[in-house]
């Protein structure tokens, strides 16, 4: 059996998308398994727990804060990362059922295809600003990226030299110029 060149590259191409999801899995810890569920005690997000001697985070299915109890800054960033997840995961649904449709012509399966490599490239985009922020200090930020601009979110107060390291981390990674980053601050 031969394969073309449309073969080829298609095949790179589901090979780079599920490599930067693998990443994205990977470095944003979600690889930590939670506590049995059958304990007596509700357990925040975040809460860590000491079982058997080894690090065990546990974790809620409650993303909605309790009557009158405020959100931490973490907690708005942790469901900034889930609505980023969930929109792409969405996205990705929609263009392997254009990939996998048998009456779709080439023209749309090729666009399926760029499309889910734009994808792949900003997922990437992103981890990187956000390894390379958590390397400089600034451990907990968010950043979204899309063709036109970058926007992150970095828990604390910013100085103005920590808005230069930013900005310039995500030139460095994105190619966007100064005036399409978007630097927030959190107090």
């Amino acid at each position: 059996m031969k394969f073309g060149k449309k073969q080829l590259v298609l095949a790179s191409l589901v090979l780079a998308l599920g490599a930067a999801v693998y990443l994205n899995w990977q470095f944003a810890g979600t690889n930590r398994l939670p506590v049995d569920s059958a304990s007596s005690t509700v357990s925040q997000l975040g809460a860590a727990q000491l079982v058997n001697n080894a690090y065990v985070e546990t974790v809620t299915d409650d993303l909605e804060p309790e009557s009158g109890v405020e959100q931490t800054v973490g907690d708005v960033l942790s469901e900034a990362r889930v609505n980023r997840q969930n929109s792409r995961d969405e996205a990705l649904e929609l263009l392997d059922g254009v990939l996998e449709d048998v009456e779709a012509d080439s023209a749309a399966k090729e666009q399926a295809v760029e499309q889910a490599s734009a994808i792949a490239q900003t997922i990437l985009e992103e981890t990187n600003v956000e390894n390379l922020l958590g390397a400089k200090g600034y451990e907990d930020c968010v950043a979204t990226i899309t063709a036109e601009e970058c926007n992150v979110v970095v828990a604390g107060t910013l100085e103005e030299s920590d808005l230069l390291v930013v900005q310039e981390i995500v030139m460095e990674q994105t190619g966007l110029t100064a005036d399409k980053i978007k630097i927030i601050g959190t107090n």
